[in-house]
C-alpha cells in the first residue's frame, strides 16, 4: 500500500486532493503545517508528499522540504510542491528546497495525477 502525505492548511484543498488521489492501494495522511508534516513523515515514511509551500505559522513548505530532504529516513521521499505562486523564481525555489515536481494552484488535475503516478512508480 502506497502512503501519501497531503500537506495544506486549507481543509477544502485537502478534501479535493483526497477525492482525486483516493484508491484502495493508497493510504492518505493529512497535515496542516510544516511542523505537523515533518512529525507525520518521520513516523509514517510516506511514498509521496504533496506539500503546500505557503502556510501560516512558523514553517513554510520550503523549510519543511529542506528538513525532510536532510533527514535520512525521509530524504528519498518524493515531494510535489504545491503553490498559488506560478513565477519561474517560485519553481526554482521549490526545486532548490528539494521538491521533485511542482504544481500551481488551481490544479490541472490531469497534470497532477500524471506527476503523482510518475513519482509513485
Amino acid at each position: 500500500m502506497k502512503k501519501i502525505l497531503i500537506v495544506d492548511d486549507q481543509a477544502d484543498v485537502q478534501k479535493l486532493l483526497a477525492i482525486v488521489l483516493s484508491r484502495k492501494d493508497r493510504q492518505l495522511f493529512y497535515a496542516a503545517s510544516g511542523e505537523e508534516a515533518i512529525a507525520i513523515a518521520r513516523v509514517e515514511i510516506p511514498d509521496l508528499i504533496l506539500l503546500d509551500v505557503m502556510m501560516p505559522g512558523g514553517m513554510d513548505g520550503y523549510q519543511a522540504a529542506r528538513i525532510l530532504k536532510a533527514e535520512e529516513a525521509t530524504r528519498d521521499c518524493p515531494i510535489i510542491a504545491m503553490t498559488a505562486k506560478a513565477q519561474e523564481e517560485d519553481r526554482q525555489e521549490a526545486f532548490a528546497a528539494g521538491a521533485d515536481a511542482y504544481v500551481s494552484k488551481p490544479f490541472d488535475m490531469g497534470d497532477l495525477q500524471v506527476k503523482v503516478e510518475t513519482l509513485l512508480a
